[in-house]
């Protein structure tokens, strides 16, 4: 705001005599002497220092915020809870400055400055709520308009930074009405201007910015242009950009500043001819050649790649950005954008995904993981990652299935000389490398420059080349642990101890050296690596196939679903369809090819759904073409089928058995076919083992094992029917043992541990009892028995018949597998027998034949 500053000779004059008559000046006291005074003293002894601290405050905030070149620049620095920290000490000094004005001088027109201070500080100071308060207060108590129009934008900027953006908007539309002096007309623009950019509004942003401009003072020009050249950049308007980071550097900015906007004037430079595109690319060899830019050279690689991929240059932007990558030596975001950049191309244009993987894999090593996308990037990564995966084992298997017919003489010979030539192309390349590491001149300013991918003088920064390599070696060596002699299939102990070996140089002034192994013998070592990777039997051949099978159908779905390259996937599926027309997976590849060809390619879909029609008639697929609101329904009926168990098995648990068993029965005939209605079905057995004859009951089982081949119920169905059986052909076999059967005693659920398991599994035990046992009071202990062995016991239940729901209910939830953990029912009395004896087997073998 434009302050009036008064004569030097009149304020030391008044300073001079004020000891004389400043008893006898109140503070609210309308007299022009006293006015005179109030305002001279509050201004210099409070406000004035107040004002000096904001600005060192505003200073400091701008010098620490670095920003981020790759988007458009913060017109206001980010405010945040750690700059408040810092400068705590200054902003409560600024507030106490500025409530001393307010309280001694109140007469004195600096109070609603002060006020405004006071809420400049709480701003600062992430104190928005009182800030807002502030400079509310201020624009409805305020006497000056300049103030009062100082505090709306300041309020603006307070509701901007807090999300609210509508009362920011109509602070804006407030001060549309109003007339302002230059300083809040300036600061109106450029809060504006940051409105329209947290609302993403670059038209309305670049626009205040531009007003703007002839407000601000030289110094605060520079940065101002820059960001006008970047929006203009973006929106596509290149000659204006031009012109902007032009005069950005016309004003003569700090020096990385000066780069970047010489680095962007390159990018937006309209080419009228051809020379004009030489004339560009001297410029971005000049700026590498410029030693003031060492620092910078990846990203003028980067913004160089950038601008000859906009032509079209493809391999001139691959090398580019390679150089990028070589460059970059501090800097790892630079070098994940060039990762990632390369990624793009191959993944975009040039769909070559195993390339692709390869750049991704290493954008997301590089990439910080704060990069707003980074969850994506790494997202696509991961879906290369299995891309190549299925890629490489059809690669494999297909080309190991191709040898497998072959004799093992001939096998051997074709192995030594695929091993003869992957060794002469590793010497060949090792060669290279150190007859181009000798030749490489030593440099001052940092390392050579480096071919495009492909031409990479140092392996391992060629991408390609490296995941190539590891492939290639896999596909040889198989997957061997990075240690020394990697190659020998047999070590000697002391090649395995070598790296724990110490040798006291004090005393030994000699090492045996390791003997070289022959190459021959290397590579008869790789060639009998490879040949055991060949399948020989049917079983193995069948085997591979399968993984092919496999590898085939998960590449069509992530070409479809992830990659979204449907050409690709419809290629893939018709192959897996012509090599496996057998396959379990082939109802819903057809039902895939119909979808993916009903559009451009109807004849083909037509096809596809005909032949899913005529072979798998009653498959969801076929049903999904008949209703596509199939399985939205098919959901919402499974959902209703959950309720329907809950209400049964509650009234089983009650054992209200016939009850439980015609709501079930209901519920089964309405909705035959769904998923769930199998857990229903054996629900039901399990009601008839409790109310009919062990026929029935095997009887039932039988027929939900033959009907239910594929459900995650089916084992446990057998189990059960395995169990009814040994009881019928065993329950005499132990009548003279210790154990005896009392159905009204106290029983015990005892489920066998681990003591590394034993939180685990009673976190689970409880987790089920409070779920559905609430009622019954029960509770997990456990007693050792030896050997690191547990028994996990909840009790108490009121007869055999409790705990065995108890039992048959976490059989069917299937939380513990029957072959890791011993679970059984035991009566209180036998319990204590049990605990005596440690017969545990033979009480298994009485658990199984009498429960």
């Amino acid at each position: 705001m434009i302050k009036t500053k008064s004569k030097p000779l009149l304020v030391y004059l008044f300073l001079l005599m004020s000891p004389w008559f400043m008893l006898g000046c109140s503070s609210e006291k309308d007299a022009a002497f006293n006015r005179l005074f109030h305002n001279t003293t509050g201004y210099y002894n409070a406000y004035y220092i107040g004002k000096e601290h904001i600005k060192e405050i505003e200073a400091s905030i701008m010098a620490s915020y670095k920003p981020d070149y790759d988007k458009i620049l913060h017109i206001f620095p980010p405010l945040d809870s750690t700059l408040a920290t810092t400068h705590k000490d200054k902003l409560e000094d600024c507030i106490k400055k500025a409530s001393m004005v307010i309280q001694y001088h109140k007469i004195s027109k600096w109070v609603d400055d002060s006020y405004n201070l006071i809420g400049q500080a709480r701003m600062y100071g992430y104190d928005f709520p009182n800030a807002i308060t502030t400079f509310k207060y201020v624009n409805t108590k305020g006497e000056d308009p300049d103030a009062r129009h100082w505090a709306i934008v300041n309020l603006m900027r307070v509701f901007i930074e807090t999300g609210d953006l509508a009362n920011a908007e109509a602070a804006s539309d407030f001060l549309e009405q109003e007339y302002l002096n230059k300083e809040n007309l300036k600061y109106l623009y450029l809060t504006r201007a940051y409105y329209y950019q947290v609302l993403d509004d670059k038209d309305n942003m670049v626009k205040n910015l531009v007003l703007s401009v002839p407000l601000l003072s030289k110094p605060e020009r520079a940065r101002t242009y820059f960001i006008i050249g970047q929006v203009y950049q973006e929106i596509g308007f290149q000659s204006a950009a031009y012109e902007y980071y032009k005069r950005c550097i016309g004003s003569h900015p700090e020096y990385e500043l000066s780069f970047y906007a010489k680095l962007n004037i390159a990018s937006v430079t309209e080419l009228k001819n051809d020379g004009d595109l030489q004339v560009i690319r001297k410029y971005f060899k000049k700026l590498v050649n410029d030693e003031k830019n060492i620092e910078f050279k990846d990203r003028i690689y980067y913004e160089n790649a950038r601008f000859e991929l906009r032509l079209g240059n493809l391999d001139r932007a691959l090398k580019n950005f390679n150089l990028s990558i070589r460059s970059s030596t501090n800097n790892p975001k630079q070098k994940g954008l060039s990762y990632l950049s390369l990624g793009r191309i191959y993944y975009d244009t040039l769909k070559d995904f195993s390339i692709a993987q390869a750049y991704y894999d290493s954008a997301v090593n590089s990439l910080p993981q704060s990069y707003e996308e980074y969850e994506s990037i790494k997202k696509r990564s991961l879906v290369l990652d299995d891309f190549v995966t299925q890629i490489n084992i059809i690669t494999v298997q297909d080309s190991l299935l191709a040898l497998a017919d072959k004799d093992s003489a001939t096998l051997m010979t074709i192995f030594m000389d695929r091993a003869q030539a992957e060794m002469d192309e590793q010497k060949r390349q090792e060669a290279k490398a150190e007859r181009e590491a000798r030749s490489q001149p030593v440099t001052v300013f940092g390392s050579p420059e480096p071919g495009g991918i492909g031409n990479s003088t140092w392996y391992f920064d060629n991408v390609s080349a490296v995941a190539a390599g590891r492939n290639s070696f896999r596909q040889i060596w198989g997957a061997r642990p990075l240690e020394d002699h990697w190659r020998r299939s047999i070590k000697s102990s002391s090649d395995i101890n070598l790296s724990n070996t110490v040798l006291d140089t004090a005393q030994t002034s000699t090492v045996e050296a390791v003997p070289e192994i022959p190459e021959q013998e290397q590579l008869a070592t790789a060639a009998r690596a490879m040949f055991e990777g060949v399948p020989k039997t049917e079983e193995e051949k069948t085997e591979a196939l399968a993984k092919v099978e496999e590898a085939y159908y998960t590449l069509g779905n992530i070409y479809y679903f992830d990659l979204e390259e449907k050409d690709n996937a419809v290629t893939t599926f018709n192959t897996f369809l012509r090599r496996f027309p057998d396959s379990e997976y082939k109802p819903e590849v057809l039902y895939q090819l119909y979808l993916m060809q009903l559009d451009d390619k109807p004849e083909f879909a037509e096809q596809a759904k005909n032949e899913l029609f005529d072979k798998y008639p009653t498959s969801i697929y076929s049903k999904l073409i008949l209703n596509p609101k199939f399985e939205e329904q098919t959901n919402i009926d499974n959902e209703k089928l959950k309720l329907v168990y809950q209400e049964a098995y509650s009234i089983f648990l009650m054992d209200s058995l016939d009850s439980a068993y015609q709501i079930l029965d209901k519920a089964i005939g309405e909705y035959p076919d769904l998923v769930f209605t199998s857990n229903l079905r054996l629900l039901q057995i399990l009601i008839i083992g409790k109310t009919k004859t062990l026929g029935e009951y095997q009887l039932a089982l039988k027929e939900f094992i033959d009907e239910n081949p594929d459900h995650e119920l089916n084992s446990y169905a057998i189990e059960l029917l395995e169990a009814s059986n040994d009881y019928r052909n065993s329950l005499v076999k132990l009548r003279e043992a210790k154990y005896e059967i009392d159905t009204t005693d106290l029983h015990f659920y005892a489920l066998e541990s681990s003591e590394e398991e034993l939180t685990k599994n009673t976190e689970l035990l409880n987790n089920v009892i409070n779920n559905n046992f609430a009622d019954q009071s029960l509770s997990v202990g456990n007693l050792e028995i030896g050997d690191n062995r547990y028994f996990l016991i909840v009790r108490s239940f009121e007869g055999q018949e409790r705990a065995l729901l108890f039992y048959d209910m976490l059989k069917s939830l299937m939380i513990f597998d029957d072959e890791k953990y011993h679970t059984f029912v035991i009566s209180s009395k036998n319990f204590d027998e049990l605990y005596r004896a440690k017969e545990f087997d033979r009480y298994w073998e009485f658990f199984k034949e009498n429960y």
